[in-house]
């Protein structure tokens, strides 16, 4: 099985901001949060790839968190939408090598950069988290990052289908994906069941 396990973690700050249903603001602070994934794509040197990726799994974090049903738990979803965008930056060329699983270094690698918020989402992303309690997307952040990046792979697809295509092109980890997928499958109706369109319209919902 894919190892997902990483001594210490950051500590989550007990309060952040929210975006809020007002859209007063709302497109400046998003604008500043895409502009400061931006700066890391190019500081961490992302290749074309992995920057089609990102921005599309923060694309759709947008659209989830956009869509959030009045009365839904609230979410930190600043903390949401710029780990959305920067959850793979443990598969930066920079650290090409490193024996690490990539979300192992992306937890690292935010702790680092001082992004606290951000640590736990991108340590719990990976498809495979889901089969180890310990390892499993615990808070609404979290599991709103994980089924993001299920569904965005360089274009939004079903979540099984991504997951399938990801086992294809890691055969050593086919069982462990195929296994994790009606779990995966089991967290994506969750987020969705307080989002106010379904999951097989997320397409039309990404900007």
């Amino acid at each position: 099985m894919m190892r997902s396990s990483l001594a210490g973690s950051a500590t989550l700050p007990s309060r952040r901001p929210t975006l809020g249903r007002s859209r007063d603001g709302v497109n400046s602070r998003l604008t500043m949060l895409s502009t400061t994934a931006e700066s890391y794509f190019a500081r961490y040197r992302y290749p074309d790839w992995l920057r089609t990726h990102s921005r599309l799994v923060g694309r759709i974090a947008e659209a989830l968190v956009a869509a959030r049903r009045p009365g839904a738990p609230a979410i930190d979803a600043e903390a949401a939408l710029l780990a959305a965008y920067l959850h793979d930056i443990g598969r930066s060329p920079l650290l090409e090598g490193d024996p690490r699983e990539h979300n192992e270094l992306s937890a690292l690698v935010l702790a680092a950069e001082g992004l606290p918020a951000c640590v736990e989402s991108a340590r719990r992303h990976a498809i495979y988290t889901v089969l180890d309690p310990a390892t499993a997307p615990r808070t609404p952040v979290e599991k709103l990052v994980y089924v993001a990046d299920r569904r965005g792979g360089q274009v939004v697809e079903p979540l099984t289908e991504r997951a399938r295509d990801t086992a294809r092109r890691h055969p050593r980890f086919a069982s462990d994906i195929e296994r994790a997928i009606p779990l995966a499958a089991a967290l994506e109706r969750e987020v969705f069941a307080d989002v106010a369109f379904p999951a097989d319209a997320l397409a039309e919902h990404v900007r």
